[in-house]
């Protein structure tokens, strides 16, 4: 455009000039070397003029030419990436699909002259596991690995996903073990940790990584609860299987003060003990932990136990029912003293615990109690009772919900089934 004015403004320049200096021409003389070149001034001018104008010519030719060139070159390059995008759709639908093998075919075609190969390698890595060329799929990262060396992190993540989803724990560990290194606290790692420890036992580095998956926010509490509850359990049974009750007792003392007493952490580690015979250390921290807390779930826990002597035991439960009655504490009383061969002053308990709470177990225990004294009418009763709270039991839990059904469901089945076997003796 600039030049196009400039060439105007020469044309109407000798438009209005031209005409006042017609007698006026003017002399021009060039010398170069031996050669000479003699002109008037307003033929030198025109001269400047047409000279500019065939440059300018030239210049549109040649960029006409070449844009042309060019052109043709951006089709080209633009078909291939458009058949790259539509090999890319094929291939992630028909992955969705669970098409695997044409997926894995699409997705490789659509990774030539695709800007988003590192998407297609790691699909097709997905693909290649799910028809079991493993190693297909550890081609398919590597070659994502050499286009995208910056994209370590999501190619990491993706391979330990698919060892660990393949069963290949050991390589999962030490993938997850080498990002954590390099990567630190990344969501989608803290995550993959998670899965990773749970499934090879790793117990004390899954109890940091649900932690901080809790301090992140990245965990709701139920689910936070419920894996520290699966850690413990774990890291009971793997230190009971290998150092028995010293290292169990050794690990409960590593703990932190508020973590010691909790029922979800004391009772599993309990309840370890009372496996490998270790019951004296079992009630040791049971009543330490009923000290401290009052947990029904301590008491439980309590009528596992194996004693040779009860009396102690029997005493200081004694003592808390004078300090605060429960249906839990006369329960636990009347079934220890069951134990320890006093039938009266269990029966007394149970009855006292039915009078607070009725369970379908201190019926059946107190039904028991009845058949011994012969009393055939009470002890009938007493499992007609503990029958009809059974069954009342599940009608609840059924409007509750299916899980809570079904497991009310196979109590009452339980219940029965003992219900009917004594009827029978009857």
């Amino acid at each position: 455009m600039i030049r196009l004015a400039i060439i105007i403004a020469i044309l109407a320049a000798g438009l209005i000039i031209g005409p006042n200096i017609t007698d006026q021409q003017g002399y021009m003389l060039l010398a170069v070397g031996s050669y000479t070149i003699e002109t008037t001034a307003t033929v030198f001018v025109v001269s400047l003029v047409l000279f500019y104008v065939l440059l300018l010519f030239i210049e549109w030719l040649l960029g006409r030419i070449f844009g042309i060139g060019h052109k043709t070159r951006n089709w080209f390059v633009g078909r291939r990436r458009r058949k790259a995008v539509k090999y890319t759709q094929s291939g992630m639908q028909a992955l969705v699909a669970e098409n695997y093998a044409v997926a894995e075919k699409m997705l490789l075609k659509g990774a030539k002259d695709n800007d988003l190969a590192l998407l297609n390698y790691l699909s097709a890595a997905n693909a290649a596991q799910e028809l079991g060329h493993e190693a297909k799929r550890d081609d398919y990262l590597r070659l994502a690995q050499e286009k995208n060396p910056q994209a370590g992190l999501a190619i990491g993540i993706t391979q330990t996903r698919l060892q660990y989803q393949q069963g290949q724990l050991d390589l999962a560990l030490i993938g997850i073990q080498q990002l954590s290194k390099e990567y630190g606290r990344h969501p989608a790692l803290l995550k993959l940790q998670k899965d990773i420890y749970l499934a090879t036992g790793q117990w004390p580095e899954l109890m940091t990584s649900i932690d901080t998956l809790a301090s992140e926010g990245l965990i709701e509490a139920p689910e936070y609860r419920l894996l520290k509850q699966q850690a413990y359990a774990g890291w009971f049974d793997s230190v009971a299987n290998t150092e028995g009750s010293t290292g169990l007792i050794a690990l409960w003392q590593g703990l932190g003060r508020k973590e010691k007493y909790q029922a979800d952490i004391l009772v599993p580690l309990c309840e370890r003990l009372i496996a490998i015979k270790a019951h004296q250390e079992a009630l040791q921290l049971l009543l330490e932990g009923i000290n401290k807390d009052s947990d029904p779930r301590f008491l439980a826990c309590l009528t596992k136990l194996q004693l040779s002597d009860y009396h102690p035991l029997l005493t200081n439960l004694e003592k808390k029912t004078k300090k605060q009655s429960s249906a839990e504490l006369h329960s636990t009383l009347g079934q220890l003293y069951l134990k320890d061969n006093k039938p009266e002053l269990a029966e007394q308990h149970l009855q006292q615990a039915i009078k607070l709470q009725p369970t379908a177990n201190d019926y059946i225990l107190l039904a028991s109690l009845a058949e011994q004294r012969k009393d055939v009418k009470q002890a009938n009763d007493y499992y007609r009772q503990g029958l009809a709270l059974t069954k009342a039991v599940a009608v609840v839990a059924k409007a509750e919900g299916p899980a809570a059904s079904v497991a009310a469901s196979e109590t009452a089945a339980t219940e029965a089934k003992k219900t009917t076997v004594q009827l029978q003796k009857s």
